[in-house]
């Protein structure tokens, strides 16, 4: 796992020092390497974090003749396979996954990235053609952010890199800003920046110097095949097991020490108890556990190692330890990102690196096998729906009036109760937005000029369009997961997921994204994931011998932060510092304010609004201070 940076310059040769600070701005990525190489045109810069073949790896890398080079961030894990095939017309030098990449491009050309499994990004220099070559991996689980200028361009595994650089970023992104305060994320391919966009999940880019200037032309390599499999529950659990056994032993390859996230829910349990019946040796697990019973795992965590003989390590912190790695994680960001469990996932990030460099977690089970609370809301929305209008309305005006309280059990109900009432709508997608939306409806006003449930739409609009050329004629429940797997899972989940991991040196590997996992699960029939009583059923199923009793039962726990009590608390002070600094004119301070004032009297839950706000503008001083913004020109 490693950082990646770039620049493509028809007029002259990138410089050196340049490439030499988008690097060091990546070195959290890759602490054991650096390197840097121009040619003509095009510059690259690479910092390495060592999985395979440590001693020998070093990237760039080339192939026989220096005519093609590679800086590479990912795993693939197919590439003993890949080499084999490769081997009688090639010569390598090393027994790194980045060498089959150079000579696969020989054989195939810019089809070679079809017979890549792994997750992956890379940017690929072919010097007789000129052609500098961008991509990244079919689920998005690592990322890659283009910025062009003119005729310039710069590429970057993370937007700060390119602040190194004098290519002009555009200034802010309205549209892209209206769905961050929509969703807590900028969707690929937006980004903050009106120059600055991500290669989205499956994309290949590929730059030359056209004629006429800059040439940058795109296409995507790989969309799901979905094909509808009626199969009888059991023989669902069997072939889903099959398949995460290979896709959990593809991610054992390492030189490097190696274990497991272990939370206590299903997901990672699954992983772990797959692990162990793959390994001789103890597998390594590791929680993070906190001082608050509703944030905390630990116990089902160790009930969980103590059943497949783990070497657990577990460490305690309170929310006070999390709430102090906020300015850590948060001043980092190349562009506003809200979901507050970053905090904390850096932090089991952080305990984690301090024993191995690669950890598996299950992450995507969730949106595969409709394990999040929103889709049981869907799932029972179209009984609700049905309802005779007098009922319908009774109904309504009951849930209209539940009490909102995070921080209390009946409080909680009353929030979900009222997001149940707005997620009936009986158009699919505006159901949708409604289950993912971050602002409430009363927050709107706050940011009325960036018209977010607008951009909101569109963005989710777009995406269901997708979902549809993806799984034709199926229900609109497979179209829902469908599109939280290429829409929410890669812009928000696996963001986290990598920035988290990255941040502290560590590689976090999905198995449950696994190609022939996703296909698969999404190809299955809905009733095997979820009814009336349950959710995940057919994966409960598939390892429930791998669960300790009460396990598989457990209700599903989120990984948030009290960020609702911070705000008008600890961080109040802090919040009201970032307020007054916020030069946005589109964002209305003094109706901020007033929902702070709601929020705190306890008459409504802003929690969520108010963060995203407090991490815009923590943002935005961060890049303003970094010169980035001159002025406000967004």
């Amino acid at each position: 796992m490693c950082g990646i940076a770039g620049i493509f310059d028809p007029e002259g040769s990138p410089a050196e020092g340049v490439l030499d600070e988008m690097g060091n701005c990546l070195a959290h990525r890759g602490p054991d390497g650096a390197g840097t190489y121009v040619d003509g045109p095009v510059g690259l810069a690479h910092r390495r974090l060592a999985i395979i073949d440590p001693e020998f790896g070093q990237q760039p890398l080339f192939n026989e003749d220096r005519s093609v080079c590679v800086a590479f961030n990912g795993e693939i894990y197919n590439h003993e396979t890949l080499r084999e095939e490769l081997s009688s017309g090639h010569t390598f030098r090393t027994d790194a996954d980045t060498e089959v990449l150079v000579h696969l491009y020989e054989e195939h050309g810019l089809s070679f990235v079809e017979q890549l499994e792994g997750m992956f990004a890379f940017a690929l220099w072919d010097r007789e053609r000129e052609r500098l070559v961008l991509t990244r991996d079919r689920m998005g689980i690592k990322p890659l952010a283009v910025a062009r200028d003119g005729d310039r361009l710069g590429f970057a595994s993370e937007l700060p890199a390119l602040f190194e650089t004098d290519l002009d970023l555009g200034g802010l992104d309205r549209t892209a800003l209206g769905a961050y305060f929509l969703f807590g994320f900028e969707p690929a391919p937006r980004t903050a920046f009106n120059n600055v966009r991500k290669v989205t999940p499956g994309e290949l880019v590929v730059v030359e110097e056209g004629s006429t200037g800059l040439s940058v032309e795109s296409r995507q390599y790989y969309s799901p095949t979905i094909r509808p499999r009626n199969v009888s529950f059991d023989v669902a659990a069997d072939g889903l097991r099959s398949r995460i056994d290979r896709a959990v032993n593809r991610r054992l390859m390492s030189d490097v020490p190696l274990g497991a996230f272990l939370s206590g829910g299903i997901d990672s349990s699954i992983i772990v108890g797959t692990m162990a019946a793959q390994s001789d040796d103890p597998v390594k697990t590791f929680t993070v556990g906190f001082d608050r019973d509703r944030f905390d795992e630990s116990s089902a965590a160790r009930k969980v190692a103590e059943y497949h003989g783990t070497d657990h390590n577990e460490y305690t912190v309170t929310a006070d330890d999390v709430r102090e790695t906020i300015p850590e994680v948060l001043d980092r960001l190349g562009e506003p990102f809200a979901d507050p469990s970053l905090i904390p996932t850096s932090v089991v990030a952080r305990e984690t690196s301090r024993e191995v460099t690669v950890a598996l977690s299950g992450d995507g089970a969730d949106e595969l096998f409709a394990g999040y609370a929103k889709y049981r809301g869907e799932y029972l929305s179209r009984y609700y729906r049905a309802l005779p209008g007098p009922a319908k309305r009774a109904t309504d005006a009951l849930l209209s009036r539940a009490p909102i309280d995070r921080t209390t059990r009946l409080g909680e109900l009353g929030r979900q109760a009222r997001k149940f009432r707005r997620g009936s709508d009986p158009d699919l997608v505006n159901r949708h937005l409604e289950w993912l939306r971050l602002v409430n409806e009363e927050a709107s006003d706050a940011i009325a000029d960036l018209d977010p449930e607008k951009v909101g739409w569109e963005d989710l609009t777009a995406a269901h369009r997708r979902a549809e050329r993806t799984v034709p004629n199926r229900d609109e429940f497979t179209r829902m997961l469908t599109v939280d797997t290429q829409f929410g899972l890669p812009n928000q989940m696996l963001y986290k997921v990598d920035l988290s991991g990255m941040y502290n040196s560590l590689e976090a590997r999905v198995p449950f994204l696994d190609r022939n996992v996703v296909e698969y699960a999404l190809s299955l029939p809905i009733d095997h994931k979820i009814n009336a009583t349950g959710r995940k059923r057919v994966l409960r199923r598939a390892f429930d011998d791998r669960l300790p009793t009460g396990i598989a039962e457990r209700k599903k726990q989120g990984f948030d932060m009290p960020v609702g009590e911070w705000l008008v608390g600890s961080l109040r002070d802090e919040f009201e510092d970032v307020l007054e600094g916020i030069r946005a004119p589109f964002l209305d301070i003094g109706e901020v304010r007033s929902l702070a004032a709601e929020h705190e009297a306890g008459v409504a839950d802003h929690a969520k609004f108010l963060w995203s706000v407090y991490v815009y503008g923590r943002w935005e001083r961060t890049v303003r201070d970094r010169g980035v913004l001159l002025g406000f020109d967004g």
